[in-house]
């Protein structure tokens, strides 16, 4: 399992580099910000090598954006603004550190610095909307959420000696994948679909893999997890943070933009 995760990691990282390669390709033939004037191969390595760099550095600060948007409920374009403040820095320097020809320049921080700082975060900023447009908002569709979540006292409750309730998403799964899904989670771009034996990665939005659900009732608790009701066990604290235990055994992190809707519905 810890294998097939990684390799569709590396899998995805591929992609997105090769996105972020397409991405300096239009910028080296468009040449913004004077960068015109540069020979055509200078130019298009510059910006090809400066987005791969700028990816290596804003990759990371944004999933630790993304944790922080989790820990304090900030809105995702703010957490992200933030990702970008912070990764455009050292960005800022290494290309300021190239221009100057690969040696420290005292003058260089000033002016200079402040507009190349404001364009590195500019681009960034620029290529994070763009990913999402390209990708989705990591699943987040709120009004099909609250579309499901308004029928699920429509639902019908499965007696306990019932056979496992066979959704649209079992249609995706390999044929020996069998068992009730008791647990959707994110990871990065892919969804990872939970039984109480095993575990399948599927390359989708969880909004998406949610939709596909029905009938079995279930409900979103947080960005990156849907879970089934008849898979909670119990509940805990862990200071601020409430976590689901289910009956695999595995925990759940829960919003707190959710909490008040588990306790309405009763579910814990």
């Amino acid at each position: 399992m810890e294998s097939n995760t990684r390799n569709l990691t590396l899998k995805w990282i591929a992609v997105e580099l090769l996105i972020m390669v397409l991405i300096g390709l239009v910028f080296g033939f468009l040449g913004p910000f004077g960068t015109y004037s540069m020979p055509v191969g200078l130019r298009l390595a510059y910006w090809v090598g400066f987005i791969i760099i700028g990816y290596a550095i804003f990759r990371p600060v944004s999933i630790s954006a993304g944790w922080l948007r989790e820990t304090i409920a900030i809105p995702a374009w703010a957490s992200e603004l933030l990702a970008t403040a912070v990764a455009a820095f050292p960005l800022t320097f290494l290309i300021g550190f190239a221009i100057s020809g690969m040696r420290f320049d005292p003058q260089f921080f000033g002016n200079r610095f402040l507009l190349l700082y404001l364009q590195c975060a500019a681009i960034g900023f620029g290529i994070f909307l763009f990913m999402r447009m390209l990708f989705g908002p990591d699943g987040t569709d709120q009004g099909q959420h609250a579309r499901i979540n308004e029928e699920i006292d429509e639902v019908e409750l499965v007696p306990d000696n019932a056979p496992p309730v066979q959704t649209q998403l079992h249609n995706r799964l390999p044929p020996h994948f069998s068992g009730p899904i008791i647990a959707l989670g994110v990871e990065d771009h892919y969804v990872r679909i939970h039984t109480a034996e095993r575990s399948e990665m599927l390359l989708m939005r969880l909004s998406d893999a949610i939709r596909e659900m029905e009938p079995l009732e279930g409900m979103q608790v947080h960005r990156s997890w849907w879970v089934a009701r008849d898979a909670i066990l119990t509940s805990k604290r862990e200071g601020r943070n409430l976590r689901l235990s289910l009956s695999s055994g595995l925990e759940v992190p829960v919003s707190r933009a959710y909490v008040t809707k588990l306790k309405q519905t009763g579910w814990i």
